[in-house]
């Protein structure tokens, strides 16, 4: 089974629609996870054009998204999939806070991944699919395959060359952007995933939009 992978579009905030080459990268997908911050409702038919479409909701969704849960348990494959957006904590402002500090990358990442896991401690899930960071992520927690596939829009407020909003979302829009700079331009390339299963158990994939 192909299930393809999808998070941080911000369409309707950030970019005006859909870019095609996230539709053309998720073709032939027999499912379609979003992992939240869509951010407008429009994205969904869109995907629902070339398979089902489960969603959670983001932080960034607008009034005009449909109302999504904030997680879901989702059974495809022979899988038990953990899908959720990711939200603000302590731990990612220390992230943020750390990378600024060094200005270098940083080989860490507070405990997201297992945080992420724990969101689905009581659900005996086999994978977890999350979002909002903006960075593709595979890793194992305790036997959990952990799956970010970066975002469709990776510099979110600054995307395109955006300069920096005014006042206070200013301030915060220049600290992510040496944040995510620090990342490495790999990082910062737009993205979805794919969940591929089979007899020999699930192998997680992420597709660089400028190479689908």
């Amino acid at each position: 089974m192909n299930i393809g992978v999808i998070a941080d579009t911000h369409v309707g905030e950030f970019l005006d629609r859909l870019p095609g080459t996230a539709l053309g990268a998720l073709a032939g997908s027999d499912l379609i996870l979003h992992a939240g911050d869509l951010s407008d409702g429009s994205v969904i038919p869109a995907l629902e054009r070339i398979a089902p479409v489960v969603a959670v909701r983001g932080d960034h969704d607008l009034p005009s998204t449909p109302d999504l849960p904030r997680r879901a348990v989702v059974q495809a494959g022979g899988l038990r999939i953990g899908l959720v957006h990711g939200r603000r904590t302590a731990a990612d402002i220390a992230v943020i806070a750390a990378h600024w500090a060094a200005r270098r990358r940083l080989r860490f990442d507070m405990g997201r991944s297992r945080a992420m896991a724990r969101e689905f401690r009581r659900h005996d899930v086999d994978v977890v699919v999350f979002g909002h960071w903006h960075e593709a992520v595979i890793t194992h927690v305790e036997g959990v395959l952990v799956f970010s596939p970066g975002a469709v829009c990776p510099w979110g407020s600054l995307q395109g060359g955006r300069p920096p909003r005014p006042g206070a979302a200013g301030v915060a829009d220049r600290v992510v952007r040496r944040y995510r700079q620090q990342l490495g331009d790999t990082a910062m390339r737009a993205s979805v995933g794919r969940l591929v299963t089979g007899p020999h158990g699930v192998r997680a994939e992420v597709i660089p939009l400028d190479a689908a």
